[in-house]
């Protein structure tokens, strides 16, 4: 059915104007993944505008890594623990930090890189014409978090190579192919928390104020640098509901052979579960926020 001039101008008063909406579905995809990759090289040209502080960004993961492990291996007296062994059943703690230590950039993604995102464009003074693309507002943050997945997977292969070299890690090569599978779950569920991060910068700009203070209570309740076990319960109950827990004790269970407390498929089931709430809770949060501060003017205030 075709629009009235009328209607387009009421609905564009509340969401930009999407003629995209009434196209076939194969169409109507292929139109907002061009509209993904898009941003997703957006942003990876203005990162490289910048290629001394693009190259600190992939070296600065190997610094922040080696206080981890070397407080580990000072704490324990070696590389091996016989204690460690016991909660998680593998000794090697650089191998059980480094692991870990590689999902503390997923959560950077979800927490700082897709909220900055809207708080960037509000700096250049773009995040209005971004947001009047015929597309939904989705689109523009699944683009965000291409470019931050992208970026992230450079900054562990950097990590990794480094540790490689250094530590000597030894892993089972069988449990590559699981562990990227719970990683490329988790991603989903991280996608969702994403989208709560950018809502909250348009309400109170600087959302890293909320990032940081969630990303604090994330890296104490995720068993990083540390098994799960050692933490009180009511903090263990609380991990349970972060995707990158049970990425990291996945990984390191197809990895390291650490022991879970919980099945294999338990772990996916889970996440899959997590993924559902918290891409659904993120869609609906995002849009609620962003309808109030268009109907309020607020948008371009900065």
């Amino acid at each position: 059915m075709i629009k009235r001039p009328s209607d387009q101008v009421k609905e564009a008063g509340t969401r930009p104007l999407d003629h995209s909406t009434t196209w076939p579905l194969f169409f109507r995809l292929r139109h907002y993944a061009n509209a993904v990759w898009a941003e997703n090289i957006k942003e990876w040209k203005l990162e490289l505008t910048y290629p001394l502080d693009f190259l600190r960004s992939l070296i600065d993961p190997v610094v922040y890594l080696l206080p981890y492990v070397l407080y580990g291996v000072a704490l324990v007296g070696g590389r091996f623990s016989p204690n460690l062994a016991k909660l998680v059943g593998t000794t090697d703690i650089v191998s059980f930090i480094t692991i870990g230590y590689v999902f503390i950039g997923f959560m950077n993604m979800a927490l700082w890189a897709m909220g900055f995102s809207l708080r960037k464009e509000q700096m250049y003074g773009t995040l209005e014409a971004v947001f009047a693309a015929p597309v939904p507002r989705w689109v523009f943050t699944m683009g965000m978090s291409m470019h931050s997945i992208l970026h992230q997977f450079l900054m562990i292969a950097v990590q990794l190579l480094f540790v490689l070299a250094v530590f000597n890690i030894k892993v089972n090569p069988l449990g590559l192919l699981p562990a990227l599978a719970m990683i490329g779950l988790m991603l989903v569920a991280l996608y969702g928390i994403g989208m709560i991060m950018a809502s909250t910068t348009l309400i109170f700009k600087q959302g890293w104020l909320i990032s940081e203070a969630l990303g604090s209570i994330l890296m104490v309740v995720t068993p990083i640098a540390y098994p799960l076990a050692v933490l009180p319960v009511f903090m263990q109950k609380a991990a349970l509901g972060v995707p990158t827990t049970y990425g990291i004790l996945a990984a390191r269970h197809f990895l390291l052979g650490e022991q879970m407390g919980f099945s294999v498929g338990a772990a996916f089931l889970r996440v899959a579960v997590l993924c559902v709430v918290w891409v659904v809770f993120g869609l609906v949060i995002f849009a609620a926020i962003d309808r109030s501060t268009r109907r309020s003017g607020t948008l371009s205030h900065y």
